[in-house]
């Protein structure tokens, strides 16, 4: 390879198209990373992050290319603002403010540290809008190539949709600890490991920090009956928490980015099969905001009908190479319904037919895909149990002393009134329940990464 190859591939550009929906993959350590951005900051990063190819492989040195306009719609920035300009401002900031991302410690207290400026290098041209950016590094071990077991998964269209940096946080950390089948945890732990008000009481705390979150979280996200329960109660303190998140029903996931009075509208105005119709129509230049009332006492079963031509058509543009711009479909859509294209070609009944099916398949792709998600999960936690007991029944008498003095407030939690009775679990006997709250813990403190599986599960190993 020639020096001239080598600059060229030590120095590689990579543009980036903004992706403001879909899954963003990320390292779980940022979940407990201590950093100190605006909420803007911080949606620019995940957008960033978010609009990578997740199999680019970086090289020692990677340009990251892309137009700050693009980024600028993303973040619904003010478009009478020079928004390129702000968006590279963002990202100026980024290269001023650093992460520090720690391992947990060791029985000593000892942890691996990475701290590093999010943006290592930058440029910005406002006749083109184009910025270039650089990240360190030893950064890209956090956004790339991540193993199984130490990423986390998001829709970035929930991150963008949250109003404070406090939400931002909250919603990251607790759906890393979701992912691990974690759901309850000490409040300690909350507060230390996402470092917010950490010298605040925790009434203050909850005032700052969980309620308005819970209400974002509600508000903004597909997680409509997301919640965080304290066991406080008159006379006494608060000392761990319970939370869950549940997605709420297909017909509420649609519009994820449509004004929440527009969707309030349509979802009073249309059944759940119309949504979907819709969903699958936005994907191909419809906009429900056109709506408005043009479909007001327009039968279910004639939009049904004419949105199915319109698909149709779509398929066969494509099949002939000879697919028109998002924006006419989107019009088709509209024309169709009002001029009943169904109904003047005499195509009613089939086309309600086979609109209905494709509706159908649409709903069925959804339930799958919501099966296959909880048999993922499933399978997780299998794994980590299998890998809990094989520990348990590994542990030498001393190591299991050591363990059981270590987490002692958490087997005593856990073993209720009753308490842990230490020699019991001592024996091992899978008919005590101490073997049981003991499995327990170190499939927590395993799936938390805390104690190792015989696959790596930390990016700091």
């Amino acid at each position: 390879m020639s020096a001239q190859e080598e600059m060229q591939l030590a120095h590689r550009s990579v543009f980036l198209i903004p992706k403001d929906a879909g899954p963003m993959t990320i390292a779980q350590e940022f979940a407990t990373a201590k950093y100190a951005l605006s909420k803007n900051q911080l949606k620019a990063w995940y957008l960033f992050i978010a609009s990578m190819d997740e199999h680019h492989v970086p090289e020692q040195s990677t340009t990251y290319v892309f137009d700050a306009v693009r980024f600028a719609d993303k973040l619904n920035i003010n478009a009478t603002k020079a928004r390129g300009m702000i968006v590279a401002e963002l990202f100026t900031k980024l290269s001023q403010n650093y992460i520090d991302l720690r391992s947990r410690e060791d029985g000593s207290g000892e942890q691996n540290i990475y701290h590093a400026n999010f943006i290592s290098e930058l440029s910005y041209n406002r006749k083109t809008h184009i910025l270039e950016v650089s990240i360190p590094p030893r950064l890209n071990q956090y956004l790339f190539n991540l193993r199984e077991g130490t990423y986390l998964s998001l829709d970035i269209e929930d991150i963008l949709a949250l109003d404070t940096i406090v939400s931002m946080r909250l919603f990251i950390y607790l759906r890393n600890l979701d992912r691990l089948n974690i759901h309850e945890l000490s409040i300690d732990r909350l507060r230390k490991e996402m470092g917010l008000y950490p010298d605040s009481s925790y009434k203050e705390f909850k005032r700052r920090v969980i309620t308005p979150s819970i209400k974002e979280i509600r508000y903004h996200t597909k997680y409509k009956n997301f919640f965080i329960d304290d066991d406080g109660g008159p006379g006494r303190k608060a000392t761990t928490i319970v939370f869950g998140f549940t997605k709420q029903a297909i017909a509420d996931t649609y519009f994820p980015n449509l004004a929440p009075a527009l969707v309030k509208q349509l979802r009073e105005k249309f059944s759940e099969r119309i949504l979907v119709l819709f969903s699958m129509a936005c994907e191909e230049g419809f906009e429900p905001s056109y709506i408005k009332d043009n479909f007001d006492g327009i039968p279910e079963d004639r939009i049904v009908s004419n949105f199915h031509l319109v698909f149709d058509r779509i398929t066969k543009d494509e099949r002939m190479g000879k697919k028109k711009e998002l924006d006419v479909y989107g019009r088709y859509f509209i024309a169709a319904v009002k001029q009943d294209w169904a109904g003047a070609s005499h195509q009613t009944k089939t086309a309600l037919k086979k609109g209905m099916a494709r509706i159908e398949n649409k709903q069925l792709e959804e339930r799958m895909r919501e099966v296959q998600e909880q048999e993922e999960n499933q399978d997780r936690a299998n794994f980590y149990l299998k890998h809990a007991k094989d520990y348990v029944a590994a542990m030498t008498l001393s190591d299991l002393l050591t363990f059981m003095k270590r987490n002692a407030s958490q087997l005593d939690y856990l073993a209720g009134r009753k308490g842990f009775n230490r020699e019991h679990a001592c024996s091992r006997k899978k008919t005590y329940r101490e073997y049981r709250l003991l499995t327990q813990v170190v499939l927590g403190k395993m799936m938390a990464g805390e104690i190792p599986t015989p696959k790596t599960n930390s990016l700091f190993e």
